[in-house]
């Protein structure tokens, strides 16, 4: 199944880059699609959250495969048919670290996925930078 998306380099540690990412309260700082993210419960496997866009729309996800300090995915179902899985990487990199998302579309439509993943995937490239450089700003490890 493909994935589309893309990863950034920063200076800032895998484990800031986590306390960031894990930090939903701070999401709306540094995405420029999100408003805020209301989680129902501790950043786990299993948690649900509401994703409030700054679009206007609400987004039911659910918190998948979560590695403390490497990484987690979000699961949402947007269009029927199709299944949308944002996969979050947080790897060391020399003195740094490098942080990547990808969407994969997967569901009945998921075969579509090469007609949304582009779409869906255009803002990556800006929201991790922001978030390299909130990590970057913040207190040491």
């Amino acid at each position: 199944m493909a994935e589309y998306g893309e990863s950034v380099e920063t200076t800032a540690s895998p484990d800031r880059v986590w306390k960031v990412w894990s930090d939903t309260s701070t999401w709306g700082e540094w995405n420029p699609n999100v408003q805020t993210m209301e989680m129902q419960g501790p950043f786990q496997s299993g948690t649900t959250a509401v994703m409030n866009t700054r679009a206007g729309q609400h987004h039911q996800m659910r918190l998948l495969d979560v590695q403390p300090g490497k990484g987690f995915a979000l699961e949402t179902s947007v269009i029927p048919g199709t299944t949308f899985r944002f996969n979050c990487r947080i790897e060391p990199n020399g003195s740094g670290s490098r942080v990547g998302q990808w969407v994969e579309v997967k569901g009945p439509l998921g075969f579509l996925g090469f007609m949304f993943g582009p779409n869906v995937s255009k803002e990556f490239g800006t929201l991790l930078r922001n978030l390299a450089k909130k990590a970057e700003s913040g207190p040491p490890s």
